[in-house]
Protein backbone atom coordinates (compact mmCIF):
# COMPACT_ATOMS: atom_id res chain seq x y z
CA UNK A 1 0.00 0.00 0.00
CA UNK A 2 0.91 3.31 -0.69
CA UNK A 3 1.95 6.10 1.52
CA UNK A 4 -1.26 8.08 1.15
CA UNK A 5 -3.03 5.38 0.85
CA UNK A 6 -2.59 3.97 4.09
CA UNK A 7 -2.47 7.82 5.79
CA UNK A 8 -6.36 8.10 4.16
CA UNK A 9 -7.04 4.85 5.87
CA UNK A 10 -6.45 5.71 9.25
CA UNK A 11 -7.23 9.15 9.50
CA UNK A 12 -10.55 8.30 11.15
CA UNK A 13 -9.05 7.19 13.99
CA UNK A 14 -6.86 8.14 17.13
CA UNK A 15 -4.48 6.51 18.96
CA UNK A 16 -6.25 5.88 22.43
CA UNK A 17 -9.13 4.25 20.06
CA UNK A 18 -6.59 1.31 19.31
CA UNK A 19 -4.00 1.57 21.97
CA UNK A 20 -3.31 -1.29 24.63
CA UNK A 21 -3.92 0.17 28.15
CA UNK A 22 -3.19 -0.68 30.84
CA UNK A 23 0.91 -1.17 29.49
CA UNK A 24 3.34 -3.51 31.16
CA UNK A 25 6.53 -1.34 32.11
CA UNK A 26 10.31 -1.19 33.47
CA UNK A 27 12.22 0.90 36.06
CA UNK A 28 15.66 2.16 35.06
CA UNK A 29 17.04 0.66 37.78
CA UNK A 30 15.76 -3.02 37.48
CA UNK A 31 17.59 -5.54 36.73
CA UNK A 32 17.73 -7.05 33.09
CA UNK A 33 16.59 -9.98 34.58
CA UNK A 34 13.36 -8.56 35.89
CA UNK A 35 12.74 -6.76 32.70
CA UNK A 36 13.26 -9.67 30.77
CA UNK A 37 10.47 -12.37 32.93
CA UNK A 38 8.42 -9.65 32.46
CA UNK A 39 8.33 -9.82 28.38
CA UNK A 40 8.15 -13.28 28.76
CA UNK A 41 4.90 -13.81 31.73
CA UNK A 42 3.33 -11.14 29.23
CA UNK A 43 4.28 -12.47 25.96
CA UNK A 44 5.03 -8.81 24.53
CA UNK A 45 9.05 -7.72 22.95
CA UNK A 46 9.65 -4.99 24.47
CA UNK A 47 8.56 -2.53 27.37
CA UNK A 48 8.31 1.53 27.90
CA UNK A 49 10.93 2.27 30.64
CA UNK A 50 9.48 4.46 33.29
CA UNK A 51 10.42 7.04 36.20
CA UNK A 52 9.14 7.18 39.57
CA UNK A 53 6.68 9.97 38.02
CA UNK A 54 5.49 7.66 35.71
CA UNK A 55 7.03 9.49 32.55
CA UNK A 56 8.55 7.42 30.08
CA UNK A 57 12.11 7.90 29.54
CA UNK A 58 13.28 5.08 27.16
CA UNK A 59 12.05 1.81 26.08
CA UNK A 60 13.73 -1.73 26.35
CA UNK A 61 13.27 -4.19 23.54
CA UNK A 62 14.99 -8.07 23.47
CA UNK A 63 16.88 -6.72 20.72
CA UNK A 64 18.68 -4.19 23.35
CA UNK A 65 18.99 -7.17 25.63
CA UNK A 66 20.81 -9.57 23.22
CA UNK A 67 22.73 -6.14 22.24
CA UNK A 68 23.72 -5.46 25.79
CA UNK A 69 24.62 -8.93 26.47
CA UNK A 70 26.85 -9.10 23.14
CA UNK A 71 28.73 -6.15 24.64
CA UNK A 72 28.87 -7.74 28.57
CA UNK A 73 29.66 -11.73 27.22
CA UNK A 74 30.23 -11.44 23.98
CA UNK A 75 27.38 -13.34 22.95
CA UNK A 76 27.15 -12.57 19.18
CA UNK A 77 23.95 -12.05 17.49
CA UNK A 78 22.51 -14.68 18.85
CA UNK A 79 18.74 -14.91 17.00
CA UNK A 80 18.26 -17.20 19.51
CA UNK A 81 18.42 -19.63 22.34
CA UNK A 82 19.66 -22.75 20.60
CA UNK A 83 22.26 -20.00 19.37
CA UNK A 84 23.65 -19.34 22.35
CA UNK A 85 23.04 -23.52 23.10
CA UNK A 86 25.25 -23.90 20.10
CA UNK A 87 28.27 -21.56 21.03
CA UNK A 88 28.38 -23.34 24.82
CA UNK A 89 29.85 -26.17 22.85
CA UNK A 90 32.71 -24.26 21.91
CA UNK A 91 35.55 -24.52 23.93
CA UNK A 92 36.63 -20.83 23.97
CA UNK A 93 32.80 -20.22 24.78
CA UNK A 94 31.86 -23.06 27.16
CA UNK A 95 30.96 -20.38 29.65
CA UNK A 96 29.05 -18.47 27.83
CA UNK A 97 25.37 -19.58 29.32
CA UNK A 98 26.66 -18.99 32.80
CA UNK A 99 27.72 -15.38 32.04
CA UNK A 100 25.13 -14.47 29.74
CA UNK A 101 22.61 -15.37 32.99
CA UNK A 102 25.46 -13.18 35.57
CA UNK A 103 24.87 -10.43 32.77
CA UNK A 104 21.26 -10.34 33.32
CA UNK A 105 21.34 -10.58 37.16
CA UNK A 106 23.71 -7.70 37.57
CA UNK A 107 22.97 -5.61 34.33
CA UNK A 108 20.19 -2.78 34.90
CA UNK A 109 17.67 -1.37 31.99
CA UNK A 110 18.97 2.45 32.21
CA UNK A 111 22.01 0.41 30.78
CA UNK A 112 20.07 -1.38 27.71
CA UNK A 113 17.51 0.93 27.03
CA UNK A 114 16.94 2.91 23.92
CA UNK A 115 16.54 6.33 24.55
CA UNK A 116 15.16 8.90 24.26
CA UNK A 117 11.93 6.91 23.61
CA UNK A 118 9.96 7.89 20.53
CA UNK A 119 6.36 8.12 22.02
CA UNK A 120 3.21 9.82 20.84
CA UNK A 121 0.08 11.55 22.38
CA UNK A 122 -2.87 9.64 23.32
CA UNK A 123 -5.35 12.17 20.88
CA UNK A 124 -2.96 12.07 18.24
CA UNK A 125 -4.35 10.68 15.16
CA UNK A 126 -3.21 6.95 14.37
CA UNK A 127 -1.82 8.01 10.59
CA UNK A 128 0.60 9.71 13.00
CA UNK A 129 1.66 6.89 14.55
CA UNK A 130 2.05 5.17 11.54
CA UNK A 131 4.26 7.26 10.71
CA UNK A 132 6.38 7.74 13.68
CA UNK A 133 7.29 3.70 13.69
CA UNK A 134 8.20 3.68 10.20
CA UNK A 135 10.21 6.79 10.86
CA UNK A 136 12.34 5.62 13.91
CA UNK A 137 11.90 1.82 11.98
CA UNK A 138 10.35 0.66 15.88
CA UNK A 139 8.12 -2.13 17.14
CA UNK A 140 6.07 -0.27 19.61
CA UNK A 141 5.71 3.36 21.24
CA UNK A 142 4.90 4.37 24.29
CA UNK A 143 1.35 6.88 24.39
CA UNK A 144 1.60 9.35 26.72
CA UNK A 145 -1.10 11.96 28.08
CA UNK A 146 0.73 15.09 30.22
CA UNK A 147 3.96 13.36 29.73
CA UNK A 148 3.07 10.13 31.68
CA UNK A 149 2.56 6.73 29.98
CA UNK A 150 -1.00 5.97 29.15
CA UNK A 151 -1.17 2.80 26.77
CA UNK A 152 1.17 1.18 24.07
CA UNK A 153 0.53 0.84 20.35
CA UNK A 154 2.62 -1.63 18.21
CA UNK A 155 3.25 -1.93 14.28
CA UNK A 156 0.77 -5.01 14.99
CA UNK A 157 -1.77 -2.66 16.57
CA UNK A 158 -1.90 -0.41 13.08
CA UNK A 159 -2.15 -3.40 10.52
CA UNK A 160 -4.99 -4.94 12.58
CA UNK A 161 -6.86 -1.45 11.71
CA UNK A 162 -5.58 -1.97 8.18
CA UNK A 163 -6.89 -5.59 8.03
CA UNK A 164 -10.53 -4.68 10.02
CA UNK A 165 -10.63 -1.64 6.58
CA UNK A 166 -12.44 -2.85 3.18
CA UNK A 167 -10.82 -3.11 0.13
CA UNK A 168 -8.95 0.36 -0.76
CA UNK A 169 -10.27 0.23 -3.82
CA UNK A 170 -13.19 2.20 -4.46
CA UNK A 171 -16.74 0.27 -5.39
CA UNK A 172 -18.33 1.74 -8.54
CA UNK A 173 -21.27 3.30 -7.15
CA UNK A 174 -23.47 6.03 -8.74
CA UNK A 175 -23.24 9.70 -7.85
CA UNK A 176 -24.83 10.51 -4.35
CA UNK A 177 -26.00 6.66 -3.97
CA UNK A 178 -23.12 6.26 -1.98
CA UNK A 179 -23.26 4.95 1.96
CA UNK A 180 -21.59 6.74 4.80
CA UNK A 181 -19.34 4.28 6.35
CA UNK A 182 -18.04 5.48 10.12
CA UNK A 183 -14.71 3.58 11.62
CA UNK A 184 -15.11 0.47 13.65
Amino acid sequence: MSGPLVSDLLRPYLVEEVMSSPVYSARPEESLLSAARTMRTHHVSGLPVVDPEGRVVGVLSEKDIVGNLDHQVGIGHARGVLDILLAGYEPKHHDLLQRAVAALLTGVVRDAMSHPAATIEADAPLSEAWHLLRQFSVNRLPVVRADHLSGIITRQDVLGVLESKPSARPRSTPKGKGSKRTPG
